[in-house]
């Protein structure tokens, strides 16, 4: 039985405009991402607009029932590839065709944002009518007003390109941020489930979440979050102290889960730790840079409830070079033994098959992760999760290929080498359809509908795997993040002779272009 608090009632008689936030996938998920709370919250703090909560596999609404083809928009947040098949099954069911060409001005108009539909929404074009390409609360009010002054959105697309960050297929567009943190919409009274059901347990458990910062600036070369949401954006002290008092009024709990792209180098994270814990919070947070992670942050975490520290070493330290990660490996002994000091489980991840990755890297791999084993006292205190690397639109890998027939066998290969309990490696076959969809083209459109009604063969996926070079136009280049291709192809080469980029914060302006999106300089 799952029961909600703070869930928002309006009569929709009274609005005019009722609008479809839809999280396609499940409602622990939905309701552990803090996006999914400010839209909600946003748009229903407009007296105009009632905005109401879908979420896989279900096509009605949680507060009315209302399937999604009595709404006038219809908006979905994309966190991950693979819940495009789910877009299309929510659609389907809640009696809205699923392709763009088959609506009239009858149906709702279809939206998408998120990572997803920010990076590459070229898979999707098919099927969604608008992308919202950065952070929606930037362009959501914009948006909704221009709505309502046309007589027919469906066939008046091109009067939604004048709002900055609305993405009409085949337009160029510029990604849109959040400049100052202080604009940033906060969600006080959010939606907390209460249930003894596992599934519907959000990852924080029984936590209200407080956003931290946006972006960041460490320069992975892997990590798409992290080049397209430059620069690193903070709330300041006084306001995230509010804020937190604000929402345990509002939802009665006291454990806070911190969310940001990189928490730990908030700027005074060993001070906002210690006056939550002074204030009677618990704090939790998703995870944490080795580089940040102090004896002060560690202790504060600890006696304030946390119980896990999630850690990502990714590979070994000559990988760790090419992916510009420079921790080495007695940094990660170190901190692991501090937090077992502390009585604190670790979680640790790894990817496999980066680039220039050999079998020899994969058999160094396989030794450091046996020599990290080795540390904890107790087995149970050890988690390891090992993930195919895939590479991402917007990075300086995205011209690295996913070499699926590799994979399966690195995979097997750590399997037979790994047997713990604690230990979970992806699915190859995950990742090369995650893989074709992060990097495809508009053309995906047949395999996506397909995937609606059979499973499509491997073989078929393996068929669709694009291979681009650095002289090529990308399915993705009219999407503007901020970043310059010119400065991704410097990385990339620089990554395959394992150089490393200093963080623009501690050395300076490398003139990446993400500077030039927002006020805030690096």
């Amino acid at each position: 039985m799952l029961r909600e608090h703070n869930v928002v009632i309006k009569d929709p008689r009274r609005v005019d405009l009722r609008f479809a936030s839809c999280y396609p996938n499940l409602y622990r998920s939905a309701m552990s991402s803090l996006g999914f709370h400010i839209i909600y919250d946003f748009l229903n703090s407009r007296e105009d607009v009632y905005c109401e909560r879908a979420i896989y596999p279900y096509s009605k609404t949680l507060e009315s029932s209302t399937p999604l083809k009595d709404f006038d928009i219809v908006g979905f947040s994309l966190q991950y590839e693979q819940d495009y098949f789910h877009v299309l099954e929510m659609l389907q069911e809640g009696g809205v065709p699923i392709k763009k060409s088959e609506r009239t001005g009858e149906d709702p108009l279809v939206i998408a944002g998120g990572p997803c539909a920010s990076s590459n929404p070229s898979p999707m074009t098919d099927f969604i009518d608008i992308f919202l390409v950065g952070e929606a609360e930037a362009m959501l009010d914009q948006f909704i007003d221009t709505y309502l002054k046309l007589d027919d959105p469906q066939e008046e697309l091109d009067a939604f390109l004048d709002i900055k960050g609305v993405y009409v297929p085949d337009n160029p567009v510029e990604m849109v941020v959040v400049e100052d943190m202080r604009d940033a919409w906060h969600p006080i009274k959010q939606v907390i489930p209460e249930t003894d059901d596992k599934d519907f347990i959000p990852a924080f458990g029984r936590a209200f979440l407080l956003g931290v910062s946006r972006g960041c600036t460490r320069g992975c070369r892997f990590c798409m979050a992290g080049c397209m949401y430059r620069p690193r954006r903070e709330v300041p002290l006084k306001d995230l102290l509010e804020i937190a008092e604000k929402c345990r009024q509002a939802t009665g709990l006291d454990r806070v889960a911190l969310i940001g792209a990189a928490v730990s180098d908030y700027s005074k994270i060993e001070e906002l730790c210690m006056e939550l814990y002074e204030r009677g919070f618990q704090i939790t947070t998703p995870s944490l840079r080795i580089e940040s992670i102090s004896d002060e942050l560690l202790t504060t975490l600890k006696e304030s409830g946390l119980k896990t520290i999630t850690i990502a070493p990714e590979s070994t330290w000559r990988i760790r070079k090419v992916t510009n990660k420079p921790i080495t490996d007695d940094d990660i002994i170190t901190i692991m033994n501090k937090a077992f000091n502390y009585d604190l489980n670790v979680k640790l991840y790894f990817m496999l098959g980066l680039p220039t990755e050999t079998r020899e890297d994969l058999d160094d791999l396989l030794k450091l992760i046996k020599n990290l084993e080795a540390i904890p006292k107790r087995r149970s205190a050890l988690r390891i999760s090992i993930n195919p690397f895939i590479p991402k639109p917007h990075t300086p890998f995205q011209w690295e290929d996913f070499d699926f027939k590799e994979m399966k066998n690195d995979v097997k290969f750590l399997k037979s080498e790994l047997k713990r309990s604690n230990l979970k490696i992806d699915s190859p076959r995950m990742a090369l359809i995650q893989y074709v969809l992060s990097m495809g083209t508009a053309d995906l459109g047949s395999t996506i509908l397909k995937s609606l009604k059979s499973k499509v063969p491997i073989r078929e996926w393996e068929k669709l795997t694009p291979k681009w070079d650095m002289e090529d136009e990308l399915p993705w280049d009219n999407i503007h993040v901020g970043v310059r291709k010119d400065y991704l192809k410097e990385e990339y080469l620089k990554a395959l002779k394992g150089g490393l980029t200093p963080w623009c914060e501690t050395f300076g302006c490398y003139d990446c272009g993400a500077c030039d999106k927002s006020t805030k300089s690096c």
